[in-house]
């Protein structure tokens, strides 16, 4: 009778397995890692980027027939009768004698960069120039040429689109097309982008022969793999190592099978006849917790402070850790008219953050808004605030994109230009001393403020909130506001400034900004120090300019810029060191401005000079006096469609070419491209405005809590004769003569005032009308000087 042998079938699982495959999951796919990065990532990049040259050449020589033709027409150009032949399709032709070649000759007028364009015609007599691409005055790119001789120049303009409709014909499905132009002195700028394909890869250009025109082909991401070895075929080479190694482990590496005087325990434990030891334990101790199989990790923000509140909805509070509940016991003082702001640690601490954040999310989430954009300034304190407030955020269910330690403009530009984000919170106390903090808010492009923000305090005293898990991430979009304002302001030559930051949070953005428009900038307390150690971060006080304004006489700059705290204001100083107040700024931003939109809204607060009324009225426009404060001032642009606003306190509002934010560092970026325009210095174009004798604002302390009272005193027992009294901000004073303001600060425990007149005795008249009627009503106001 035969043997009967029972074989044991061998187990899938092996403990002896694991060190061993895991070494060999090592070697295979760290092997096939190493080969991919060191050698076939390099060939790819060598492949892609040859490739991509032979695609920007290609398009350069699709080009140039449409220069080569053109060079041939002008060749041909009848100069005598200067009438476009054929073949210069919708060309329009201009000559001008010598005495015609300046800045606002010809119609339409020619400004430095067309002038410069006929002086070289006419110094290369006899030699066709290079084409050049040059904005109009509508800032519509056009196509130019000049030929010179000893009697002037004639100068060819062609639209953008005779030149674009071969562009449309490139093909751009390998990748992104883009032409830029560039002049030798000058950085390149991009006059044509094809609809984006690109994927990122290198970039590769060509020069397109006979012009200033340079092609930029950006390979899409199907480019760059047709051209590449797929890391696929790499690690799927490894993988196959892997599993064919561990097959091979497998088969050598004895079994752990149970012996089989061990097999009898394991079958019972599988049948359930006998208790395995961990039910015996859990059977003799029936209060032992179940094993944890771990935590999950999400991407949060931790806030060291026991405000942290839990996710359970209102109606468990019971259940919830005492030491987690918010506080709801804040100052109401604090929430004043467009911003919140207080004293930090004490006012405006980490419970107040968590709270607020938690309150914005709620109101976001009811308003359709999923993501709410943060920032902070360089203050000491505001960088935990910052913490807190997105954990509020997150916890509320609304998610949160940190864009870090930057300007308020820039939180600003995000809400405007995001797609899918039009909201966000500043941390700043703005232009406040060091030991204050605060918040800005903006709500689907709109600013938070006067009744709204009292709402906001209602919603954070009452704790019915929303309850959630948001997601929070970083984004860096500085480059990206830099490049903006780059291909918006055009400048000439190279303007030596002075930038004053002040300590404050444009300290490394708008020197880096100022350089890329091509300035040589000389920097003043650009380092962040949330101590502010050299001048508060306010540069609508006299004696905060005094270091920028020796600065700026001693290296004989064309201008000085002083910017305050979170960079939404601004105060230019003059190359003779004159204080350039923000009511004549925008005086010169409102000649420029009307000049190309007739009939436009210019706003402005009670604080400005009368001049600015009447000049704005002189240029066709319609002046509209309005409420101090950045929060109105951006309220009342939006209703009436202003294209340019300003308030005296340094806040400059521009809508045509931008986005109608304040904006301390596009506006100087504008006066600066103003002076370029007009080949004057600062100091030529003040000579320019009106004249009036005025003060600065003046700063009159007072307890928080009587300022409002003290103003409705004077409102209603104050005698000024026959002065119109303005109350659209607290007092503004009306004499044939000029005019004095009082009115309550905004963002400090003071009185508001300035005067104006039309020389020195009418000025020191109004004052002491002013300065006596206060003492009436308050014995201890008294003016300072």
């Amino acid at each position: 009778m035969a043997a009967h042998i029972q074989t044991e079938k061998k187990p899938l699982f092996n403990s002896g397995l694991v060190l061993p495959a895991l070494l060999a999951a090592a070697v295979f796919l760290g092997g096939a890692h190493l080969l991919f990065n060191n050698v076939i990532e390099p060939h790819n990049r060598t492949s892609v980027a040859e490739a991509a040259a032979q695609i920007a050449e290609s398009y350069a020589a699709q080009l140039q027939p449409f220069f080569q033709q053109r060079q041939r027409a002008l060749a041909q150009l009848d100069t005598a009768t200067r009438r476009a032949p054929a073949q210069l399709p919708q060309a329009q032709l201009q000559f001008f004698n010598r005495e015609q070649l300046h800045v606002g000759a010809g119609n339409p007028p020619l400004n430095f960069a067309l002038v410069d364009l006929l002086k070289r015609s006419r110094e290369r007599s006899g030699k066709l120039p290079q084409p050049e691409f040059l904005r109009d005055a509508d800032n519509q790119w056009l196509l130019y040429n000049a030929i010179g001789d000893a009697r002037g120049a004639l100068l060819i303009r062609q639209p953008f689109d005779v030149f674009s409709q071969i562009l449309v014909q490139l093909d751009n499905s390998p990748g992104s097309i883009q032409i830029n132009q560039q002049f030798s002195d000058g950085p390149a700028r991009s006059l044509w982008q094809s609809q984006s394909r690109g994927a990122g890869a290198p970039t590769a250009s060509a020069t397109v022969p006979g012009t200033y025109l340079t092609v930029v082909f950006t390979p899409s991401a199907a480019f760059a793999a047709e051209h590449s070895i797929p890391a696929r075929w790499i690690y799927a080479l490894g993988g196959i190592g892997l599993l064919a190694s561990i097959f091979l482990l497998w088969r050598i590496v004895p079994s752990d099978s149970p012996a089989p005087w061990e097999r009898s325990v394991r079958d019972y434990a599988k049948t359930g006849k006998k208790k395995s030891l961990h039910q015996e334990g859990l059977a003799s101790n029936p209060a032992a917790p179940p094993a944890q199989s771990g935590t999950d990790d999400h991407d949060t923000v931790h806030c060291t402070t026991a405000a942290a509140a839990p996710k359970a909805e209102e109606g468990s509070a019971s259940r919830r850790n005492p030491m987690r509940t918010p506080s709801t016991d804040f100052p109401r003082h604090v929430f004043r008219a467009y911003d919140i702001r207080g004293i930090a640690g004490e006012e405006i601490n980490e419970p107040f953050a968590y709270q607020l954040g938690r309150t914005l999310g709620t109101i976001a989430l009811q308003a359709g808004e999923k993501i709410l954009l943060v920032a902070r300034d360089g203050r000491n304190s505001s960088e935990l605030l910052r913490d807190c407030l997105i954990e509020g955020i997150l916890e509320s269910g609304c998610n949160a994109v940190d864009l870090g330690l930057v300007p308020s403009p820039v939180l600003y530009f995000t809400c405007a230009k995001g797609r899918n984000a039009s909201s966000g919170v500043m941390v700043t106390a703005s232009h406040n001393p060091a030991e204050y903090n605060g918040f800005k808010m903006v709500m689907k492009g709109r600013p938070l403020a006067d009744e709204q923000l009292q709402k906001v305090y209602g919603l954070m005293k009452s704790g019915k909130l929303a309850s959630g898990e948001g997601s929070h991430r970083n984004q860096d979009v500085t480059e990206t506001y830099i490049d903006e304002i780059f291909n918006d302001v055009a400048l000439a030559g190279q303007p030596r400034i002075v930038i004053d930051a002040g300590n404050g949070a444009t300290s490394k953005l708008a020197p880096a900004l100022f350089e890329q428009l091509g300035c040589a900038v000389e920097p003043l307390y650009c380092e962040i120090n949330g101590d502010f150690p050299n001048h508060a971060p306010d540069p609508s006080r006299p004696e905060n300019l005094r270091d920028l304004i020796r600065k700026v006489q001693a290296d004989g700059a064309d201008l000085g810029i002083a910017l305050d705290g979170d960079g939404d204001r601004v105060t230019l100083i003059t190359a003779s060191g004159r204080i350039v107040w923000a009511d004549q700024l925008v005086m010169l931003l409102a000649r420029d401005i009307l000049a190309r939109n007739p009939g436009s809204d210019v706003v402005f607060d009670v604080k400005s000079s009368r001049a600015l009324a009447d000049l704005v009225t002189q240029y066709g426009g319609r002046p509209v006096m309005w409420k101090t404060g950045h929060a109105p001032m951006k309220t009342k642009m939006l209703e009436t469609g202003a294209l340019l606003g300003g308030e005296l306190s340094g806040h400059i509002f521009i809508k045509d070419r931008w986005y109608g934010f304040d904006d301390g560092a596009y506006a100087a970026a504008r006066v600066l491209e103003i002076m370029a325009l007009r080949e004057q210095t600062l100091d030529e174009l003040l000579d320019t405005l009106p004249q009036m004798v005025n003060t600065p604002e003046i700063l009159l302390p007072v307890p928080e809590e009587k300022k409002f009272a003290l103003i409705e005193k004077l409102r209603n027992e104050g005698s000024f004769g026959e002065a119109d009294i303005n109350t659209i901000d607290g007092l503004r004073i009306e004499f044939a003569d000029g005019w004095g303001l009082v009115r309550a600060s905004n963002t400090g425990a003071a009185l508001t005032l300035r005067f104006e007149a039309n020389d020195e005795q009418a000025l020191a008249r109004i004052r002491k009308v002013i300065a006596s009627e206060l003492q009436k009503i308050d014995p201890g106001l008294t003016l300072p000087g």
